[in-house]
């Protein structure tokens, strides 16, 4: 089961648990008591009695099983095999997207239906994306991928925890036309937060186009040449040669307008296109800037 369709595992409670453990004795506490906690019983007082604790027990499950906690003797700790940083106290919440945008689509524990949906969305064209859900199925059909890829979106709760999760990684944004919630693909949080480490700390060092790409793929198979964008542009159609998909190419311009990093055009170097930013303008390389992020 995906953490897509638990809907009940909602990112700001897997969050709420992950904080509360990060600052919690030997970042462990005992499940009864947490729950206790985290969860009163209060809150779930005229609630279906079914399950006593329905959303945090969702959360809790959700987040033992993609490796971010772990359950031993009645307690529920931080996984020890997590990066420092990612349980330092300090830094652990900050870091907390990105932990678990890597347990969830470049670990063993790897989510593939939340993996090829998000691909799926950043392989549309950002001017042109479905916003709802019913547009979301719609887009699906016309693509034949409801089977192919297992993707469907069937219902508005799937769609709401998809921008739920999509938002909280970094990989969209949300905004309201009227009384319509839309949901906008475009990765520029993802890749503001990931540019130092994709950069190996180093500013003012460049890289093609290329290879940064392909250091992104390794680190997030959701982008161009990554393990989940190849299955569904093997089945959607594939970009053209040395052109990025319209969110990337859009979420990268954004940095660049932002300062972050430069792009540069070399005329002895493979060009890559930016579709659908200014002219179709194609850059050689990328530099990180070294302004504070």
């Amino acid at each position: 089961m995906s953490v897509l369709k638990t809907t009940l595992a909602a990112p700001s409670i897997m969050r709420g648990i992950f904080r509360y453990l990060l600052q919690a004795p030997k970042q462990r506490e005992n499940r009864e008591k947490m729950t206790r906690l985290l969860s009163p019983d209060k809150l779930s007082e005229g609630k279906n009695k079914s399950a006593e604790h329905p959303m945090f027990e969702a959360a809790l499950k959700e987040s033992i099983k993609c490796g971010l906690l772990i359950e031993e003797n009645e307690e529920i700790a931080i996984n020890g095999n997590l990066p420092e940083a990612s349980r330092h106290p300090q830094t652990g919440d900050k870091l907390l997207p990105d932990t678990l945008v890597q347990l969830f689509f470049a670990s063993d524990k790897e989510d593939e239906d939340l993996g090829r949906l998000i691909a799926w969305y950043l392989a549309q064209d950002i001017y042109d994306a479905p916003g709802t859900w019913k547009e979301v199925e719609q887009r699906v059909a016309e693509q034949r991928v409801a089977e192919s890829l297992d993707l469907k979106i069937s219902s508005d709760t799937l769609s709401n925890q998809l921008a739920h999760w999509m938002c909280y990684l970094g990989f969209a944004w949300g905004h309201a036309l009227g009384s319509n919630k839309r949901i906008v693909p475009e990765p520029t949080a993802y890749l503001r937060r990931n540019l130092k480490d994709l950069f190996q700390g180093e500013a003012k060092v460049k890289l093609s186009i290329r290879e940064f790409i392909d250091r992104l793929a390794k680190k997030c198979p959701l982008f161009e040449t990554g393990k989940f964008r190849e299955q569904v542009e093997e089945k959607i159609g594939d970009r053209l040669p040395n052109h990025l998909s319209t969110s990337t190419a859009f979420a990268l311009f954004r940095l660049h307008d932002d300062g972050c990093i430069q792009l540069k055009k070399e005329s002895d170097a493979d060009l890559f296109i930016f579709p659908g930013v200014g002219n179709e303008e194609g850059f050689s390389h990328i530099i990180l800037t070294g302004v504070e992020l």
